[in-house]
This record gives structure tokens, C-alpha cells and sequence, in this order.
């Protein structure tokens, strides 16, 4: 019967065959002698103090609230920064590919107008030239520089 009433006791809530309600708080004493009264009034004070804001906490926290609000714009700034910069970048590849496709329709373009076979038949008919054979062709070595300087006229052979 004790171990239920302490249940009882311990628990929010009445339980019954209706709606439960909360049991009414009990009154708590207070047991208390000289010498712990002058204790205890120390420690309501300093918890009191303890509860009140002062200047320079208050102070504290303005500042750190604006060092993080600063925080926040500056991330703020650079998230949309980043973006431009990222729309930039797919512009100007868009760009790029434009004149890629531009330079490559150029050249086909220009590749189409050169005909081989007219060039050879201008240069033997009109300017008389004639197509080398192999007793004319000298052959050297490339120089390791990857150029070669010519200071007089080819030698025949």
C-alpha cells in the first residue's frame, strides 16, 4: 500500500474511469535553522545576480551577434559572386563553341575553293612548270633544333 501511494504520488497524472487530470501540486516545507537561513539567503542572492544581465554581458552578446550577422551577409556575398561567376563561365563556353563551329564552317569553306587538280594544270600551262623527278630531290638531315638555316643556293648534283 506505501509503494502505491509514493506511485501515486510520483506520477502527473490521476488515473481514474474518466478523463485524467493532473493532481494538484503538494505544498513542499521548507526545514530550515539559523545558521543555514543566512546560507541560504547568500545563495538566493548570488543565483539572483547570477539570473540579472549586466552591461558588459549584454555588450558581449551585441557584439558576438553582429560579428555573426557580419559572418552571414559576407557568406551571403560570395555565395552570389560564385554563381555570376559560374554563369559567366557557361556563357563564355557558349561563346567558344559558337566560334568553334564558325572557324570549322571557315575552313571547310576555304578548303572547298582550293581545287588541286586546277592548281596543277595553272602551274604546267601558264608558268611552265613541270612536276620534279626523283634525281631532283635532295634530301638532308632535320637539325635538332627543329629549324635549319640556309646561307646559299642548293647544290646540284
Amino acid at each position: 500500500m506505501n509503494r502505491v501511494r509514493r506511485e501515486y504520488y510520483r506520477d502527473e497524472y490521476v488515473s481514474g474511469n474518466t478523463v485524467r487530470q493532473t493532481v494538484p501540486e503538494r505544498e513542499r516545507r521548507v526545514y530550515t535553522d539559523s545558521r543555514n537561513m543566512r546560507h541560504s539567503k547568500r545563495e538566493i542572492r548570488a543565483r539572483e545576480r547570477a539570473l540579472t544581465m549586466n552591461a558588459p554581458h549584454v555588450i558581449f552578446l551585441a557584439v558576438v551577434s553582429l560579428v555573426c550577422l557580419a559572418m552571414c551577409v559576407a557568406y551571403l556575398h560570395i555565395q552570389s559572386d560564385i554563381s555570376k561567376t559560374r554563369t559567366s563561365i557557361a556563357d563564355l563556353k557558349t561563346q567558344i563553341s559558337t566560334v568553334q563551329s564558325q572557324n570549322d564552317a571557315l575552313n571547310y569553306a576555304i578548303n572547298s575553293y582550293v581545287d588541286v587538280d586546277n592548281i596543277y594544270k595553272l602551274a604546267t600551262t601558264k608558268l611552265g612548270m613541270r612536276q620534279a623527278t626523283d634525281n631532283q630531290i635532295s634530301y638532308y638531315k632535320p637539325s635538332e633544333s627543329g629549324y635549319t638555316i640556309q646561307y646559299g643556293d642548293i647544290p646540284d648534283k
